[in-house]
C-alpha cells in the first residue's frame, strides 16, 4: 500500500505520454487529461493518508508534473491563438524557474522543486484554464498571474530553503556562527539544527545527516511501545537480567543497582534507557524486544524514512566508528517528535514515556539551559566518544512546553564539540526566530 502514491504518479507520466498520440480534438485526449489532473491530487492525499510521504516520491511527483505539463503544451499550443505579450510572459516564467534550478544546483548540488502552495494553486488553476483558453484568455492570464507569483516564491524557497515567513533562516545561519565562535571548538566541528512551530520547520543543515548516538534510545523506546502492545505485555512484565552478561566499561546506572541477578520491569528498562541513557538497559531492550533492523522498519510504517538503526549499543561499543551507522537528519527527528507529541496520549505506553523524557535526567546544559525558567523540556540527548583532542559529538532533540500553551519541536546534533554551550547556544537562537 505505501507504494500506491507512487504507482499513481507513474501512471500520470504514462498517461502524459500517452496524450501525444491522441487527436486534442479526439474525447480520449481529454479522458486522460482528466485522469492525469485526478490523479495529481489523489498521489499526494494519500501519500499523506497512508503516511508515506518521501522525497522520492516528492521527486517523482514533480517530475510527472514537468511531463504533463510539457505534453499539453506540445498539443495545446499549436491549437491556441495567444497574443505575443502572453508568450513573452509565460517565457518570462520559464527563465525564473530555470535560474531557479541553477541555484538548487549551486548552492546544493541537486534540483529542488518545492511544492509550495503557490505552486500547487498554480497547477490546479492551470488544469482548469487549459480547455477554456479555447474561448477566452482571461483564465491563463490568471494562471500567468498566480505562476508569476509561484515561481519567484519558488527562487526564494530555494535560496533560503524555507517558506516566505522565514526569511531570517539566513540571519539565523550568521548568528549560529558567530555564537558559535564564543566557544572554543573544533575546525571540524559540524552542525545541523532546526526547530518546529505551528507545522513549520526552520533551520540550517537540517537535512544532513549525523550520529544519533543515545538520541537512537527514543525511536527505540517507541518501538518497545509498538512491540508490548502488540504481545500484550505489561510494562510491569519483568525480564531477568545476569549482571555478568553486561557490559560493564560504559555508561550504566543501573551496574549501581544490583549484584548477581536481578528481575527488571520494561517499565525500569525504558526508564534507565530514556531517563538516564543506560547503555546496557538499551542492550537489554534490543535483546528482549527487537533488533535494530525492527526498529527502523517501525520507523518506515510510520512514515519516517531518514531515520537509521543498524547497530546495537554492544555493537557501537565494540567499534565506535560504527555508530555514524545509526543516523538521521535534524528535521526527521523534529517531525518524529511532532508524531510523538499528537500521540504521546494514545496508549499507557506511549504516556509512559513522554513522563519518563520530561523527567530525562542527562543534557541539562543543553537544550534545558536555553528555554524560560517556567517551561518544561521533553528531551533525549546523544553523546559520542571522546576524542584524543578532547572533542565528541553532542546532540539533543524534544519538545519544549511553553508557559502559554504553545509548543515548540527542536533538535540540534553536532560533530567534534567541545562544550555542552554550545547546544545552549544555538537552542537560545533558534527559539528567538
Amino acid at each position: 500500500m505505501t507504494q500506491l502514491p507512487n504507482i499513481i504518479t507513474i501512471l500520470r507520466i504514462a498517461g502524459s505520454l500517452g496524450m501525444f498520440l491522441c487527436d486534442v480534438t479526439g474525447v480520449v485526449f481529454w479522458i486522460i487529461y482528466g485522469l492525469c489532473g485526478i490523479s495529481d491530487i489523489a498521489d499526494g492525499w494519500l501519500a499523506r493518508k497512508l503516511k508515506c510521504v518521501t522525497r522520492t516520491g516528492a521527486w517523482l511527483d514533480s517530475v510527472a508534473d514537468i511531463c504533463f505539463v510539457a505534453c499539453c503544451a506540445w498539443k495545446l499550443l499549436p491549437k491556441l491563438e495567444l497574443p505575443q505579450w502572453l508568450w513573452l510572459w509565460a517565457g518570462v516564467i520559464v527563465v525564473i524557474k530555470v535560474v531557479n534550478q541553477l541555484s538548487a544546483l549551486v548552492r546544493y548540488g541537486r534540483c529542488c522543486f518545492p511544492h509550495t502552495t503557490a505552486n500547487k494553486w498554480a497547477g490546479f488553476l492551470l488544469f482548469i484554464a487549459a480547455p477554456m483558453t479555447f474561448w477566452s484568455i482571461i483564465p491563463i492570464t490568471i494562471v500567468a498571474s498566480v505562476a508569476t507569483f509561484a515561481a519567484i516564491q519558488e527562487g526564494h524557497f530555494i535560496r533560503t530553503r524555507n517558506n516566505m515567513r522565514k526569511i531570517i533562516t539566513f540571519v539565523f545561519a550568521l548568528v549560529v556562527t558567530s555564537c558559535l565562535a564564543q566557544e572554543p571548538i573544533s575546525d571540524s566541528t559540524r552542525y545541523g539544527a532546526c526547530i518546529m512551530r505551528n507545522g513549520s520547520i526552520v533551520g540550517i543543515n537540517e537535512n544532513e545527516r549525523f550520529a544519533m548516538h543515545s538520541v537512537m534510545k527514543f525511536p527505540q523506546a517507541l518501538y518497545v511501545a509498538n512491540y508490548l502492545s502488540r504481545k500484550g505485555l505489561d510494562l510491569d512484565d519483568t525480564i531477568v537480567v545476569d549482571k555478568a552478561n553486561l557490559t560493564q566499561d560504559t555508561w550504566s546506572p543501573m551496574l549501581k543497582l544490583f549484584e548477581g541477578v536481578k528481575a527488571f520491569s520494561y517499565a525500569e528498562l525504558l526508564e534507565l534507557s530514556l531517563g538516564q541513557s543506560d547503555n546496557n538497559a538499551s542492550e537489554l531492550l534490543f535483546k528482549f524486544c527487537g533488533k535494530p533492523q525492527s526498529i527502523e522498519k517501525c520507523m518506515r510504517k510510520l512514515g519516517f524514512h531518514d531515520i537509521h538503526i543498524r547497530m546495537t549499543e554492544e555493537q557501537m561499543h565494540k567499534n565506535p566508528a560504527k555508530a555514524i551507522e545509526n543516523n538521521c537528519t535534524p528535521a526527521e527527528m523534529v517531525r518524529l517528535f511532532e508524531w510523538f507529541y499528537r500521540h504521546k496520549d494514545d496508549n499507557q505506553y506511549l504516556t509512559f514515556i513522554w513522563n519518563v523524557m520530561a523527567d530525562c535526567s542527562t543534557g541539562l546544559e543543553r537544550i534545558p539551559a536555553a528555554i524560560p525558567t517556567d517551561a518544561r523540556v521533553v528531551h533525549k540527548t546523544g553523546t559520542g566518544f571522546p576524542s584524543p583532542e578532547g572533542v565528541q559529538d553532542m546532540n539533543d532533540a524534544g519538545v519544549i512546553l511553553m508557559p502559554d500553551g504553545s509548543y515548540a519541536i527542536i533538535a540540534i546534533f553536532t560533530t567534534h564539540s567541545s562544550s555542552e554551550a554550545v547546544i545552549a547556544n544555538i537552542a537560545r537562537h533558534l527559539l528567538a526566530q
